[in-house]
């Protein structure tokens, strides 16, 4: 299955960002659906692998104060539209790329990270994003255009983390008593969330977990995250997989596929526990 070119701009202006980044690699982790398909791959779905978009999350507490985030990718094409959401930069090509916080790092504020010296709007905050902070791994990244030789070192959110920050989306779009919210839930948060528990394996995924209990604001949402997987995945109405059948474009076994994994995953967490 060839990849979509938006997909292929997406890692290209991924790539852009990190350079732009360079000196605060050490801080910066890669999330949300690049970093999903980096572990998942294309899988063996009829839906292609597709984002048109790059997420990096910030650490915060750990962060150099120069140079100045909004600064250096100022220098490198990226601009914020007026009115925008925080942390959103827009690549010369047009794409964008979210920076992100976790909210226990993220200061004071509705939508905006304050992570001074850097600036107010460099930077969202987020839930879900804690256990990225101490589980990821260093990878290699490539560009996906032939002509593009380009390779970054980067920090990638593990699988865990990432089920994490799909679970903590998910949940808090469908509770969520605006409308307006509940009706920007994305199948295919729930499809990303599969194409994780079938190519990684589960005990792999489960030191994830147990990673997240080592520190007090990843275990915190991890917990959450995993008590929301396990009931909108067993019960008998569903929620996820559900959602990632409809995103998988009608396949029946993505929802059976789902509650199983997600239920041999709790098996093998509670043999630990």
């Amino acid at each position: 299955m060839s990849l979509p070119p938006e997909y292929i701009a997406a890692r290209s202006v991924l790539l852009d960002g990190l350079e732009a980044l360079r000196d605060h690699l050490d801080h910066v982790i890669l999330i949300g659906a690049q970093a999903v398909y980096l572990w998942a791959g294309e899988g063996d779905f009829s839906v292609s692998i597709m984002t048109t978009d790059a997420d990096l999350g910030l650490n915060a507490a750990e962060l150099s104060p120069e140079p100045l985030i909004q600064d250096v990718l100022e220098r490198n094409g990226f601009i914020t539209k007026a009115g925008g959401n925080p942390g959103q930069w827009i690549g010369p090509t047009g794409i964008a790329l979210d920076l992100m916080v976790s909210e226990h790092q993220a200061g004071e504020g509705r939508r905006s990270a304050r992570i001074p010296p850097h600036g107010k709007e460099t930077a969202r905050r987020g839930r879900g994003l804690a256990p990225a902070l101490v589980d990821f791994e260093t990878i290699t990244l490539g560009a996906l255009e032939q002509d593009d030789g380009r390779t970054c070192q980067v920090n990638v959110a593990g699988p865990a983390a990432l089920i994490v920050a799909k679970c903590i989306k998910l949940k808090e779009r469908l509770e969520d008593k605006d409308t307006n919210k509940r009706d920007r839930v994305k199948p295919k948060d729930a499809l990303d969330i599969l194409r994780l528990l079938r190519a990684v394996d589960l005990d792999r995924i489960a030191d994830g977990f147990s990673r997240h209990q080592m520190d007090l604001a990843a275990a915190q949402e991890s917990n959450e995250a995993l008590t929301f997987l396990v009931a909108q995945s067993t019960t008998l109405t569903p929620t996820l997989p559900d959602l990632a059948e409809q995103a998988a474009a009608g396949d029946e076994s993505a929802a059976l596929s789902f509650t199983i994994l997600v239920q041999e995953l709790s098996n093998v967490l509670n043999s630990r526990s």
